[in-house]
């Protein structure tokens, strides 16, 4: 007989289960959508395994054509870019029937494309499972990324043939969750303990110029004081306890200015080491402070000069809220602006008016065009 071959029917022994469905020959014809009763085919038993080789992964991409005589899953969940609770999704479809006979064993083909923000999309996961009744659920397996969109769809398959496509469906995934807030910063003890270590380097060998008799510096003075405190600092005129100590050496009348910033509150601890005498050697003094309170000024005079001084003028000792364990500071000579003297020996010579405070780069301390350091403070925490 001439014309569109007949279609054929597949027996598939199943368990005890015997399947029987129609599948659609290659025709240029329409698919047949009734049972004829001349069709006699001839059965071909082909096992479960081979068909489900046949199927698997190729589903996703044949043609949407149904080949298979069964109804379309539907599907049921996530639909219409529903939002997720998070990148775990679970597919929901009612399960397909077939036309014309019981299909209890079908599978369904679950396939899940990702959609770019430029729409293009891209398959990440074909899968088929055995159906069950009244639903069948899917979960994805494939990692799912951060606020994008998904479409998905399911089909029947079976013995390489396919059933019609569900209507398209889709879901989002939620946004990245917010980036959980920064530890709180560190907060440094209420109290802490230091030693002032003076280093003094100073001497014929370190200065060689007019170096005097008898170098020394005078006995340590300092205080702990909160941000904002300033008993001496660059470009700022010295008051008269900075004037007294860099010509005379004398811990007064600065001792009085910082018992009168206690007083007000911008000062905390009053604290006095010894000299050093001769230089270069070492000299200690320890002093105490709170978080309050957490910077430190601390100066001697270089002697003998005019009116020449080292030290650090509200130097930090708490960093990122922590005490820090130790600070070292190279010292360079300062020059108060209140004397005239040239040299280190140089008379008593009042410069009228006085000058700010200013670091002191020309002779007698310049060496091959550059001020060697005086020496160095070096602030270690104590237990």
């Amino acid at each position: 007989m001439r014309g569109c071959p007949l279609p054929r029917q597949t027996r598939v022994n199943h368990g005890s289960t015997i399947l029987v469905l129609a599948l659609v020959a290659a025709c240029g014809g329409p698919n047949p959508t009734s049972p004829t009763a001349a069709m006699t085919p001839s059965p071909t038993s082909v096992s479960a395994t081979s068909l489900l080789a046949m199927a698997l992964g190729s589903f996703a991409t044949a043609p949407d054509t149904a080949t298979l005589k069964v109804t379309a899953p539907a599907a049921l969940s996530p639909l219409t870019d529903l939002v997720l609770e998070d990148l775990r999704a679970t597919l929901t479809v009612s399960s397909a029937m077939g036309q014309f006979v019981e299909a209890p064993d079908l599978r369904l083909g679950f396939a899940v494309w990702e959609v770019a923000s430029d729409g293009a999309t891209s398959l990440i996961e074909a899968v088929d499972v055995p159906q069950s009744h009244p639903t069948t659920v899917y979960s994805v397996t494939t990692a799912l990324a951060d606020d994008t969109q998904y479409r998905w769809r399911a089909r029947v398959l079976f013995d390489g043939a396919y059933g019609p496509w569900s209507a398209w469906a889709s879901f989002r995934t939620p946004p990245p969750p917010p980036a959980p807030p920064p530890p709180p910063p560190p907060v440094a003890a209420p109290q802490a303990r230091y030693i002032a270590i003076f280093e003094a380097d100073w001497s014929a060998a370190t200065h060689p110029q007019d170096f005097p008799g008898l170098p020394h510096f005078s006995p340590l003075i300092g205080a702990t004081h909160p941000a904002n405190t300033r008993f001496w600092q660059p470009g700022a005129p010295a008051s008269a306890g900075i004037e007294r100590m860099a010509e005379e050496g004398s811990q007064s009348p600065l001792d009085a200015e910082i018992a009168e910033a206690q007083a007000t509150g911008e000062a905390e601890t009053l604290f006095r080491g010894g000299g050093l005498s001769p230089s270069p050697g070492v000299e200690t003094v320890e002093f105490e402070t709170t978080s309050g309170s957490p910077y430190v000024t601390l100066v001697s005079m270089l002697a003998p000069s005019p009116d020449w001084f080292v030290g650090v003028s509200a130097l930090p000792l708490i960093a990122n809220g922590e005490w820090r364990k130790e600070v070292v500071v190279e010292l360079f000579p300062w020059d108060a602006g209140t004397d005239s003297g040239p040299s280190y020996e140089s008379a008593d010579a009042d410069l009228v008016p006085p000058v700010p405070i200013s670091a002191l780069e020309s002779a007698p301390v310049v060496v091959n065009g550059s001020v060697p350091p005086i020496g160095r403070f070096i602030f270690r925490r104590l237990p």
